[in-house]
Order: structure tokens, then sequence, then C-alpha cells
């Protein structure tokens, strides 16, 4: 049996309305059992004035919040009665549950490291996403919770981003790649080029060998690995340029009546292929390595990508990912 889905409901760009409406629209859709963690006073007015019904939910009260800019430490040292900290306390009071955020990433890595406690035998957690790129699924790791890497932390993310690439997505030895200016074993940083050599000597892992940038739009790897600085660009670019692609199509699609016409007959292939590059469609991202399953999502998720993010910790739960990953790590 499953726990319950626990919101920061104070976290990111758009909170606390987005949030409130996201997690209305996943209790309608999956009836899902969901704690909402926010400050009372604040929540009441704005689910009143938009409709929705609060008593679906079990709130928990909390006094403090988590500004985007605030240092990690200092929230888990002075911020104790913030949304990210109980919630995460909340988290590792239930088992089997799951905790979402789309507030301060760092902080919800330090509190969940404080609260819910790493894996055994984890050196440090990672932010696993799955992208759909030259029609298969790609996970990337890590893509933001680790700025500055040690080898042997890549050599992990390899291996967790492994586990996840079987157990979750049922690939079989996925083909692991790390990811580097060049394909040649000694380009790169000392970083790279020792991970790459850590990851070489593996048996445990597929490891192809280093990919560039444009190799993981081709198909050849199925878990890319990186430094979370590396990560984090390398995701938010892909979002940017699907963007513009978009944008720019879009302008040539509606230039004349022809061209309009036919924007009408590929409305749903384009829609199609936009809704794979779309954070909100595919919700938000696990912290993999933590006792728990602590989903991340975008800061500037709306109601929409916070429904999705609750798909994303129900299909965790149901996969029992925590367990499994646990147990691959310490056999």
């Amino acid at each position: 049996m499953s726990g319950p889905i626990i919101i920061d409901a104070m976290g990111g760009d758009y909170a606390p309305l987005e949030i409130l409406k996201g997690a209305y629209e996943a209790y309608l859709k999956y009836d899902a059992e969901i704690i909402l963690v926010a400050i009372k006073d604040k929540i009441e007015k704005i689910a009143s004035d938009s409709g929705i019904d609060l008593s679906v939910f079990k709130i928990v009260e909390c006094s403090q919040e988590v500004l985007m800019d605030e240092h990690p430490g200092d929230v888990v040292k002075h911020k104790k009665d913030s949304s990210i900290h109980i919630g995460t306390k909340l988290l590792a009071e239930y088992e089997r549950g799951a905790f979402i955020s789309a507030g301060n990433t760092g902080a919800v890595m330090a509190c969940s490291l404080f609260n819910v406690k790493r894996m055994k035998g984890v050196l440090r957690p990672g932010i696993a996403i799955t992208v759909s790129l030259a029609g298969k699924p790609l996970v990337i790791i890590d893509v933001g919770a680790n700025t500055d890497c040690k080898p042997q932390y890549l050599k992990q993310f390899a291996f967790m981003g492994k586990i996840f690439s079987e157990k979750v997505l049922n690939i079989t030895s996925p083909k692991v790649g790390l990811i580097n200016v060049g394909s040649e074993e000694r380009k790169g940083s000392e970083l790279t080029i020792e991970a790459h050599n850590m990851l070489k000597e593996s048996k445990e892992i597929n490891f192809i060998g280093n990919i560039e940038g444009k190799d993981l739009f081709k198909g050849i790897a199925d878990v890319a690995v990186c430094d979370g600085f590396t990560g984090n660009i390398l995701l938010k670019s892909i979002e940017g340029l699907a963007a513009l692609f978009f944008s720019e199509i879009k302008k040539i699609l509606f230039a004349n009546f022809t061209s309009k016409v036919c924007a009408a007959i590929l409305k749903k292939p384009l829609k199609n292929m936009k809704d794979k590059f779309d954070y909100e469609e595919y919700g938000g991202t696990f912290l993999i390595g933590v006792n728990g399953i602590v989903i991340i999502a975008h800061g500037s998720s709306k109601a929409k990508a916070i429904t999705n993010s609750v798909r994303v910790a129900i299909e965790g739960q149901k996969n029992r990912i925590i367990e499994k990953i646990a147990k691959e790590i310490n056999n």
C-alpha cells in the first residue's frame, strides 16, 4: 500500500495558487491522498477565491517560506518550520510516501539529506530526469543536485541511472555514456577523465564511453551521466531550444492562408512532438539516493506540472523505486 503524497504548497514561482490548483486536479484525477504543507492563512483565501475545496486535503501548517536564493544550509539550521523542512520530515515518518516541491532545489536536497537520510552506500544523491529523445527515453543524471562533483560521484550516478533505467523504464542492460567535450578517452577535465577510467573498469555498467551533447539526440545512450552544473545547463538548453523551435514553426505555419491549412493538418502531431519537450508534461524529477521518493518540480511549475509531478510520484510508489534502488546498491 502506498503512502500519502506530501506537497510543498509554498514553493515555486507561482505558489501557492498554481500548486493548489495542481494538487486539486491530481486529487480529482488520481484519487490521491494528498497532504499540503502550507501557511494556512495564505492558502485559505486563495483557495476560496479559486473554487478549490481544501477539505479534500490534510493540511499541515508551517510558518516559514524558503526563498529561491536562500542558502540550503541556512534553511536546515534556521527554517525548521518551513514547508520544505516540515515536508521532508513528514516523508521520513510515512512508509512509501512521496514529497513534491517546486521550491529551492538546494534546500530540498539539504532537508532531504537531513530528515529522510541518504541510502546506505550512497555518496551523493543525484537528480534524474527522463526525457524522450530520438524516439526513446533517456535518463540524464545529475541535472542540478551537485554542481561540484568528484569522479566517484559520477560513477555512482551512472550506477543509479542504470538501475532507474532497468527497474522503471524496463530497459535491459542500458547503455551508459559520460557527457564530455569529445569522445576520446583523454579529452575533458580532470573530473571527466578520471570518471571515464572508473566507469571503463566497472563490470556492473554497460559503459559506452564519452558522448557529446549532440549524441543525446541520436539515441546512442540510455543513460547520460554528468555533474549537476553541466546537467542543469543541458536540461534548460533543451527546454529553451524546443521553445524557440516551436515558436519559429508557429510563425511559419501562420504566415499565410496556405500555411494555415497545413497547420490545421499538422496540429496534432506537432502538439505530440511539443509535449515531449514540455517540462509541464513530464512533471518532476526524482532525487535518487535518499530513503524516500522526493520529486523536484520545475521552479516555474504551474498547475499542470504539479499534477504530472503527482503522477510521477505515484508511478514511483507503484514501481517501488526506492526499495529496488536500495537493494541493487547494497548487493
